[in-house]
């Protein structure tokens, strides 16, 4: 009795991570080979070259944010990327529209990807174009003055350094343009 057990254990070990290699390849791997647009980016993309010669997506001031965002480790806290969630369609949209899906041609320029790891703070996928600089620049020195209840921590060498702060806004402000898709488009100026 006991050798038929220990045989069967072995056999479902197998069976578990054969299915287990199978399921992985069938939606990591095969997505990319079938689905060709995954690798390109928007119609209405720009995209520039980046420090190395390479298209990036971004001009260097973008890119000079966006090592400013992955630097603070913003992304701890912050996500950018609107899921199929009715609520981040809802939470991530503009003036009463629905925010569109993230989709993976959005980020085809991205050489290192900013998706996040939890949701403490608000997602960032579509915030560019919503709040102007100044209002950036008071978040960044205490989000509390703008956001009651915020638990995000202030910071002030961002906001207190002009340098700084263009770069980083000018790189959050590229976060859901790849689509247009707001009413009226952006803030009022």
């Amino acid at each position: 009795m006991l050798q038929k057990t220990d045989s069967n254990a072995t056999g479902f070990v197998v069976a578990a991570l054969g299915l287990f290699f199978i399921g992985g390849l069938l939606t990591t791997v095969a997505p990319p080979l079938l689905d060709k647009s995954w690798n390109k980016p928007f119609k209405n993309s720009d995209p520039a070259k980046g420090p190395t010669g390479k298209l990036v997506g971004y001009t260097e001031q973008e890119m000079r944010g966006y090592h400013i965002y992955v630097r603070e480790g913003c992304k701890y806290c912050h996500t950018q990327q609107v899921r199929t969630l009715a609520s981040d369609v809802k939470r991530s949209g503009w003036k009463g529209v629905d925010a569109p899906v993230s989709t993976p041609d959005e980020f085809v320029y991205d050489w290192r990807q900013t998706f996040g790891t939890k949701r403490t703070g608000p997602d960032l996928a579509r915030v560019g174009g919503k709040y102007n600089k100044q209002w950036h620049a008071a978040h960044f020195r205490n989000p509390r003055d703008l956001v009651p209840g915020s638990i995000m921590p202030p910071f002030p060498w961002i906001a207190d350094n002009p340098q700084e702060l263009d770069d980083l806004v000018a790189y959050l402000q590229t976060r859901g343009r790849a689509k247009d898709w707001r009413p009226d488009n952006d803030y009022e100026k």
